[in-house]
């Protein structure tokens, strides 16, 4: 089981949940309950739980308060935000602090479900590599100076040996964030740890696996410069696509970032956390695959000039307006050309730090929300939590321009056309985004996050609509594209099914005999009598 603790000023409410929420249905159980966020961190600290579940608006420490000091005292701590106040500046500053659940008042079982389930799985996913990082990953000597070197702990250990060695250091880090995003076992950070100590043994260069990153310490007897150290960096990120091309598809996989040169020992910390702050620069920067911090200082020195800033901001205030009004009158073409000014003035200030960008958005769409709910108007296929999240997911700022524009055009459909319109258009998108991405990894979940809908409610939409299951249909889709891949071309079955979506080629013979009666090999030979 794990552990709850419930943070509520209201007694009666407390006592609720505590005492007639089914918790141990959903692997749960709380072992303690505060009315203020003060309390809640003494308890926190005797208890230690897995989850907090907080009231918004109490005395002596709020919920967001309480969150954002869980998120610096106690970062595995899970939050989710209860508050009777349906109020998306809440939500908000909660996504900042890393909260994992906003839900509304009166709680019902079915939101309980739903967020506790889905947070059970997280817990277990953490444990599981918790586990296995404790079994499997060993430091050595090396690795734990390293460790010290860049956190810039334990030096006088260590100055004796760095004053004897190259006086010249560059700490570069290569960042795995997106990568394990999508598969993140043991079996591949060892991998990437084998091969990177294989090939940058040969130029002397120590490297550590801290976290989701792989960290060098390059150093020489002259300064390291640029046009020497990017085609090393470059010639070990071919050599990890060309091992793992399963997991580094595209060189977007790969971010690194390089830190300015380190003269000292005590000045190893300094350039890995320059390092850490030019890898987060891939935001800006989509194809580029090596970031230098040297390289971001001319930007950074314009974006934070304070009459640029007021520009942006005054921008931002001018465009929401117009946004506004081209939402509500459903001018889609008006929506992408002022999704295009809005972004101007961020694309031109690449200095500005990606927290201001995501909470530009953020503001932007809180203020359509609120305009619109002042107005009476409602966007029933809007999860507003999804929404304000989704901002705070998204890795690059071309695919944040995109997504937005997206997600406004979606607020002026169901502003300006009746639900069945809705119904229908949503299942055309889905139809041909199946068509146009077949080959992709596609799923009800994943389909439902693009279109931002609940995941039931586009799940009942297109049952309704097409008489199939969503599932039913992309399989349908693939079928009929491998049908015509094994009369028009001579390629491998095991081939045709990776290329039409079918990443078990089992289930893609299965699915392919249920569709059509024969299996692909003999539809092949059907095809040629």
């Amino acid at each position: 089981m794990y552990k709850v603790v419930v943070v509520d000023d209201e007694k009666s409410i407390r006592e609720r949940l505590t005492r007639y929420f089914p918790w141990s249905d959903v692997g749960f159980e709380v072992v303690g309950a505060a009315e203020n966020g003060r309390e809640a961190l003494v308890l926190i600290e005797q208890e230690h739980p897995d989850v907090v579940l907080t009231d918004v608006l109490m005395p002596e420490m709020t919920g967001l308060e309480l969150a954002k000091e869980i998120k610096i005292s106690y970062p595995d701590i899970k939050v989710i935000i209860l508050s009777a106040y349906d109020d998306f500046k809440y939500a908000q500053d909660a996504i900042q602090y890393g909260v994992k659940g906003y839900m509304l008042k009166p709680l019902n079982k079915e939101d309980f479900y739903d967020v506790f389930n889905k947070l059970m799985g997280e817990l277990n996913e953490d444990a599981e590599l918790k586990k296995v990082s404790a079994s499997n990953e060993k430091w050595n000597t090396q690795e734990l100076m390293l460790l010290d070197l860049i956190k810039g702990a334990n030096l006088q250990k260590y100055t004796q040996e760095w004053s004897a060695q190259n006086p010249y250091i560059r700490v570069v880090i290569f960042s795995f964030e997106r990568v394990f995003k999508e598969t993140s076992t043991f079996s591949i950070r060892q991998k990437i740890k084998e091969l990177a100590i294989d090939f940058w043994k040969r130029y002397r260069v120590p490297v550590l696996f801290y976290g989701n990153s792989l960290i060098l310490l390059i150093s020489e007897q002259k300064p390291v410069l640029r046009k020497d150290l990017k085609p090393k960096i470059l010639l070990f990120a071919d050599s990890l696509q060309q091992n793992l091309g399963e997991i580094f598809k595209e060189k977007s996989h790969i971010v690194v970032g390089v830190g300015n040169l380190a003269q000292s020992i005590q000045e190893i910390s300094r350039s890995y956390h320059e390092a850490v702050h030019a890898s987060s620069y891939k935001y800006f920067s989509e194809h580029e695959t090596v970031i230098f911090r040297e390289d971001l200082s001319a930007n950074e020195g314009f974006a934070n000039n304070k009459i640029i800033q007021d520009n942006i901001v005054e921008h931002v205030n001018r465009i929401e307006g117009k946004l506004m009004e081209s939402v509500l009158i459903g001018e889609i073409t008006e929506i992408s050309n002022d999704i295009h000014r809005f972004f101007e003035a961020l694309e031109r200030s690449k200095g500005q730090k990606i927290s201001e960008i995501r909470g530009s958005c953020s503001e932007l769409v809180i203020m359509l929300i609120f305009r619109l709910k002042e107005k009476g108007l409602a966007l029933p296929s809007i999860d507003n939590q999804q929404v304000l999240g989704k901002i705070y997911e998204i890795d690059s700022l071309k695919e944040l321009k995109r997504w937005l524009k997206q997600m406004l055009e979606t607020m002026s459909y169901d502003l300006t056309k009746s639900d069945e319109q809705n119904v229908n258009r949503y299942v055309l998108i889905a139809k041909e985004y199946v068509k146009s991405n077949y080959h992709e990894k596609i799923s009800l979940i994943e389909m439902s996050n693009i279109l931002f809908l609940h995941q039931a409610y586009f799940s009942a939409i297109f049952k309704k609509e097409t008489g199939q299951n969503f599932v039913d249909y992309v399989n349908e889709v693939r079928i009929e594209k491998a049908t015509q891949l094994l009369r028009e071309t001579d390629n491998k079955v095991k081939m045709i099914s990776d290329m039409v979506g079918f990443h078990s080629h089992s289930y893609f013979i299965k699915v392919f005999k249920n569709e059509k009666g024969v299996t692909p090999v003999v539809f092949r030979r059907q095809q040629k009598r």
